[in-house]
């Protein structure tokens, strides 16, 4: 596992926190709309920040720092993982993970042996689109099986969804609703089409803020709190 980034602190990764960010490099997918493609592929160019260092920059400002922010890529691609977030809990840091939901065996070790104290967890789009969105063939059954994990769990989480015009449609949203019904918590995310690592995706003309507050009121039935990211013009 290489930690190919660390951003000293972040606003918009953990709502209400001030919080450190570790990218670790690598993932399964390769969403067409990813704005990260260089963590995603962990490509040669990111020089790889040994773990010493890390926990150096995170010692430097005493009291600042409550918690932190673990993601990628993809972090449960790597078994190492575990030992990492063992690393930042023995510093009485606060930690949240991001996912895409295809690892559910090991989101479910890290949430029993309380590794973390919030997920993330990446809805691509509904279930039957779902390989098309992530540019890699994804079976259903692993995605369900994480957000029953997740759900069950008692952990604080969200769900969140990157509003990607062609991958995720209006008429898309009730299915995603039914896949997440009762969850705590879902974000939609705004899509920037400049940093999408497609070029397919590059002039794509993001969703308004009008037809946002559609996708907001058609998931309103499935779960409880509904929340945006990003700018909606």
């Amino acid at each position: 596992m290489r930690i190919v980034g660390f951003l000293e602190s972040s606003l918009v990764d953990w709502d209400g926190h001030v919080a450190p960010v570790i990218f670790v490099g690598g993932c399964n997918f390769s969403c067409p709309f990813c704005h990260n493609s260089k963590v995603a592929r962990d490509d040669a160019e990111l020089a790889a920040m040994p773990w010493h260092v890390v926990t150096h920059k995170l010692a430097e400002r005493p009291g600042w720092y409550d918690c932190v922010c673990v993601t990628g890529g993809e972090p449960l691609l790597h078994p190492e993982l575990n030992a990492m977030l063992r690393g930042l809990k023995r510093r009485k840091l606060k930690v949240k993970l991001d996912t895409n939901g295809s690892f559910p065996y090991r989101l479910k070790s890290i949430l029993e042996h309380k590794l973390c104290d919030y997920v993330a967890m990446d809805v691509k789009s509904c279930l039957e689109r779902y390989s098309a969105a992530c540019g890699h063939p994804v079976e259903p059954a692993v995605i369900r099986r994480s957000v029953r994990i997740l759900m069950e769990s008692g952990a604080n989480y969200e769900f969140r969804c990157t509003a990607v015009p062609g991958l995720v449609t209006l008429a898309d949203i009730p299915l995603i609703g039914e896949l997440v019904k009762g969850a705590r918590r879902f974000y939609f995310q705004q899509f920037i089409p400049q940093e999408a690592a497609s070029p397919a995706l590059r002039d794509r003309k993001p969703y308004t803020a009008e037809q946002i507050q559609e996708f907001v009121s058609a998931l309103a039935p499935y779960v409880q709190e509904i929340r945006l990211r990003g700018k909606f013009l």
